[in-house]
């Protein structure tokens, strides 16, 4: 397996189980990681990010189902199931209970060998429906 896809796999833990110390292995301290609807984050900011996601959907999981490689850039496809059953987190309502899953994809620019740049794009929408968050459209 490539590194950079051992990498992706490895960053996929601290979303999943919350020790997002473990991030401060992974990624450089002045990272760029976009996420679409959020500013633009670095390693801290990130952890920050993480931490209060799981808070919120602490049954999560990530399945990297495809990794692409060319030259200093890569590409991650996923899915991803969880409950939103916490507490506060990044979701400022009461928990419903509700199982929800989504697919999405991670680009990831890379410079000696460390990832310089994230860009992770997620079905976000259909996850807060799913999680009875927002109503669906229609």
């Amino acid at each position: 397996m490539l590194e950079q896809a051992k990498l992706m796999r490895k960053l996929a833990e601290p979303w999943e189980n919350g020790h997002v110390d473990g991030v401060n292995d992974l990624l450089p301290p002045d990272v760029v990681y976009h996420l679409a609807g959020f500013p633009d984050m670095d390693r801290d900011a990130l952890k920050q990010f993480m931490a209060g996601f799981h808070q919120s959907f602490p049954e999560f999981s990530i399945t990297v189902e495809e990794d692409l490689v060319d030259g200093d850039r890569s590409a991650h496809r996923w899915s991803c199931t969880g409950t939103f059953s916490g507490q506060g987190g990044v979701i400022p309502t009461e928990p419903t209970g509700q199982r929800t899953q989504a697919t999405g994809t991670h680009v990831i620019h890379w410079g000696d060998g460390h990832p310089v740049e994230v860009w992770h794009f997620g079905d976000w929408l259909g996850w807060l429906q799913g999680a009875g968050v927002l109503p669906a459209l229609g």
